[in-house]
């Protein structure tokens, strides 16, 4: 992090973190945007960003499923996510749509098809992030019909296929039952029950509102540590549903507090919160952003896990992006307006640092530079990734003004609470 501070010595706003720089972000997102819609157009059909190396997006092919692959020593099995992040492009799409360009709506629904087939797919938890971005955010800004977006309907569904039956935690990774993942469960998950949350909200179907409530109880009482930091991955005996122990994927090490992680916790937290109302999982997420501001340097970029202080410690600007989302969701619900007025100035504070990582170069891929796909595997560890540019956008959308919190959420909060399923009034 070089000489970078943090939080605890002291954090703060831009000195031009008004509403007029939030809007300049806006704009500078959007002109980075037009940029991927242009080159989208060129790109072979199928394929989709996934992160930058030198510059230039890797691309995964949109039926990628996860498996396993020999490694480079061809002595082992080793596992692959497959493609997890095409629905962030979709997302980028409609965001720019909200401006107005209608060939950025029209490239996104032109494209919808190739993605529809995962909404079946059971090896990965991760048809949130692929359908919450390409189906439900159109379908809520009114660009797709009910018909339309069946398919993030039917991803949902089988999301929830994947709960397990001891003791409610949604299976990671592999397909489902699959003995070598059966017991996995990670907080990345937080932020894909938004698709259960929107289903069960639009649909009334109460058990996918109960398959997202049990995981996220279990999840605020099993992935964190006393000081707030959480795990990244815990296992279970998928046959009792007993914690057997936690460690993380994508960290530094087991005790490390993975930076993105920790962001999934507090957006993901504070998504429950405002489907539930209930206070387990307000404090959960209050936990998660207090050890998240206090750990964060002073320019707002936090390190790609917060155990790393070296001198040339990678960045992860999306880990920000995401976190920013999370103290919007807070600012926008919390009944305490003082307590909601500090999430919310967090928010739009760290919004304000990441308008300096938004790519104005033409010759250079990507939305928000700074960004850390997997400092681990050594993949993306500085450029940009799918997520972050996608929730970069989203909560510059919620910022300006240019989405409600309703439409984010994908259900009114206030009449969520307490009707499990209830239809959207």
């Amino acid at each position: 992090m070089s000489d970078r501070e943090t939080v605890g010595a002291g954090f703060a706003a831009p000195a031009d973190s008004n509403g007029s720089a939030l809007g300049a972000a806006w704009e500078a997102y959007l002109s980075a945007a037009r940029r991927e819609r242009d080159s989208a157009r060129e790109r072979e059909p199928g394929l989709y960003p996934h992160y930058t190396e030198n510059g230039r997006w890797h691309l995964l092919a949109v039926d990628a499923l996860s498996s396993w692959g020999e490694t480079a020593s061809s002595e082992r099995l080793a596992y692959e996510h497959g493609n997890w992040t095409a629905g962030f492009w979709f997302g980028v799409m409609w965001l720019l749509a909200l401006d107005g360009d209608d060939d950025a709506a029209q490239l996104a629904s032109s494209q919808l098809a190739a993605l529809a087939p995962r909404s079946v797919d059971t090896t990965t938890h991760d048809l949130g992030f692929l359908f919450s971005p390409s189906f439900v955010l159109p379908f809520e800004t009114g660009r797709l019909t009910d018909a339309e977006a069946a398919p993030a309907l039917a991803a949902a569904r089988t999301l929830a296929r994947r709960r397990n039956a001891s003791s409610g935690y949604i299976q990671a990774f592999g397909p489902i039952g699959d003995h070598r993942f059966a017991g996995t469960s990670t907080i990345d998950t937080m932020l894909n029950l938004p698709l259960l949350w929107w289903a069960a909200a639009t649909y009334g179907e109460a058990e996918l509102f109960d398959v997202a409530r049990h995981h996220a109880r279990l999840s605020a009482r099993l992935f964190f540590r006393a000081d707030g930091s959480t795990y990244h991955l815990n296992h279970y005996d998928p046959l009792g549903g007993e914690l057997l122990d936690r460690g993380t994927f994508q960290g530094a090490g087991g005790s490390s507090c993975w930076s993105r992680g920790q962001a999934w916790a507090i957006t993901g937290f504070a998504w429950a919160y405002a489907a539930t109302g209930e206070m387990e999982m307000l404090e959960a997420a209050t936990r998660a952003a207090t050890y998240f501001w206090r750990h964060l340097p002073a320019d707002g970029i936090p390190p790609w896990d917060f155990s790393d202080s070296s001198p040339d410690a990678r960045c992860d600007a999306s880990a920000a992006a995401v976190a920013a989302l999370g103290a919007l969701i807070l600012g926008g619900t919390l009944p305490d307006e003082a307590a909601a007025a500090v999430h919310w100035s967090r928010g739009t504070a760290l919004l304000g640092h990441l308008a300096a990582c938004i790519n104005d170069d033409d010759e250079q891929s990507g939305i928000l530079l700074q960004s850390c796909y997997s400092k681990p595997h050594d993949l993306g560890v500085d450029g940009s990734t799918g997520f972050g540019d996608y929730f970069l956008g989203l909560a510059l959308a919620l910022a300006n003004g240019r989405l409600d919190l309703r439409t984010v959420l994908g259900f009114d909060p206030e009449a969520r609470r307490g009707r499990k399923g209830a239809s959207r009034p």
